[in-house]
C-alpha cells in the first residue's frame, strides 16, 4: 500500500508544494530578505528620480532649439520682405 502510494506522481507534487510554501514563508520572513527588497525599492526610486530630472532637461533643449528654430524663420521672412 505505502509503496503504491510512494509512487503517486501527484503526491510527490503535492507534498513539494507544502515544502516550498514553508521554505518560502521562512525565506520572506527573514531580515535579510527585507533588507535586499528595501535596497531594490530605493535604487529604483532614485533611478525614477533621475530618469525625470534627464527627461526634463531633454525637454527645456528641445524647447530652446524650437524657439531658435521659430526665431531663424521668423528673421528670415523679414528679410524676404
Amino acid at each position: 500500500m505505502w509503496k503504491n502510494c510512494l509512487e503517486c506522481d501527484r503526491k510527490w507534487v503535492f507534498l513539494g508544494g507544502i515544502a516550498a510554501a514553508l521554505v518560502g514563508g521562512k525565506i520572506l520572513k527573514s531580515k535579510k530578505t527585507r533588507e535586499v527588497t528595501v535596497n531594490a525599492v530605493a535604487q529604483a526610486m532614485k533611478l525614477h528620480k533621475d530618469a525625470q530630472a534627464t527627461f526634463a532637461n531633454i525637454k527645456e533643449e528641445a524647447e530652446d532649439i524650437c524657439f531658435d528654430a521659430k526665431q531663424q524663420a521668423a528673421e528670415a521672412c523679414d528679410c524676404e520682405q
